[in-house]
């Protein structure tokens, strides 16, 4: 049986869309037939080993201190888990290839994959962080994009380019006046051009927040902050959802929802414009909150499942 080892920045219980990304692409590989585990930072009250469901899961703690940081996770991965990179027959970064940078030097010969996730928050981007994406390309085996706009603004050519994927929901009630946003409450996730349509009035009807973050406060002057709750019972009756990134895009499109999106730089703009999906998408530039959104068929949406996903990334892992 094949072995995967993922190292990822955070993981469940943790909410966010790397962690979603990381929990269900393991989950549908183990059913596959893959041995997954899954190395990750220590947040909160979770524990440090544990089982959840098919998937080995091992947290460890390293200062929030750039330097120091970095040299503590080198040392733990060389002194801790030595043994869990043997083991794995492919090693699979999620945006921490510079965490695996050594032992990338000392196996040389292990195969490994990296995918790029998200946009940082920071435009333009700083030269740095352009740097260690391609370093990272540069000495990974293949790479995966989450987003085309990654190969343009970072100047690296990816393997392969998947936006995430969504569980497709059986059956939908009627929907209802409900306008949703899903992502974390920041500056840049577009939420304050949302913030601004709102303080015009230009939605009549409820408003629910499905996230947290420094725009709480102001979040909660137009509607009910729910906090980094599953989305899915407020998809099934929304009308219209406000999409902070891909995941919260294609969920609200599975969900036969409006998506309604918002950019206040050119990379923003091209994160949605040269997506897959981006002429189901209205802008905010564009559009009103209320633009109708197209049905979508079961087959465009089954294109972006997990286990489409999952198929996707086993045809870049090289069997042993």
């Amino acid at each position: 049986m094949a072995k995967i080892l993922m190292i990822t920045p955070a993981f469940y219980p943790s909410r966010g869309g790397v962690e979603t990304h990381v929990r269900r692409v393991s989950e549908e590989l183990a059913k596959r037939g893959w041995q997954v585990r899954v190395l990750t930072k220590l947040i909160g009250n979770a524990v440090e080993q544990e089982k959840i469901g098919k998937l080995a899961v091992f947290r460890f703690k390293f200062p929030l201190v750039k330097l120091l940081g970095l040299l503590v996770i080198w040392w733990k991965l060389i002194v801790q888990y030595w043994q869990l990179v043997r083991w794995a027959d492919v090693v699979h970064a999620h945006d921490v290839f510079l965490w695996y940078l050594p032992l990338r030097l000392i196996f040389w010969r292990k195969k490994v994959v990296t995918t790029f996730h998200g946009w940082e928050g920071k435009y333009p981007i700083p030269w740095k962080n352009i740097f260690f994406k391609k370093l990272a390309a540069r000495l990974s085996d293949k790479t995966v994009a989450i987003g085309k706009y990654v190969e343009k603004y970072y100047d690296i050519k990816t393997d392969l380019v998947i936006y995430g994927g969504v569980d497709v929901p059986s059956k939908l009630p009627k929907k209802q006046n409900l306008l949703l946003y899903v992502g974390r409450l920041s500056e840049d996730t577009g939420l304050p051009l949302l913030l601004d349509t709102l303080k015009n009035n230009a939605w009549q009807g409820k408003v629910v927040f499905c996230g947290d973050g420094e725009l709480r406060g102001r979040a909660e002057k137009f509607g009910e902050v729910v906090g980094f709750a599953d989305p899915k019972s407020y998809l099934r009756k929304a009308r219209v959802v406000f999409a902070g990134g891909y995941l919260s895009a294609l969920e609200a499109l599975a969900h036969q929802c409006s998506v309604a999106v918002a950019a206040d730089n050119e990379l923003k703009k091209d994160y949605w414009r040269l997506s897959a999906f981006s002429n189901q998408l209205n802008f905010l530039e564009e559009n009103e909150i209320g633009g109708k959104g197209k049905e979508l068929s079961k087959k465009f949406i089954e294109g972006f499942s997990w286990s489409s996903v999952a198929k996707k990334y086993e045809k870049l892992y090289p069997l042993p």
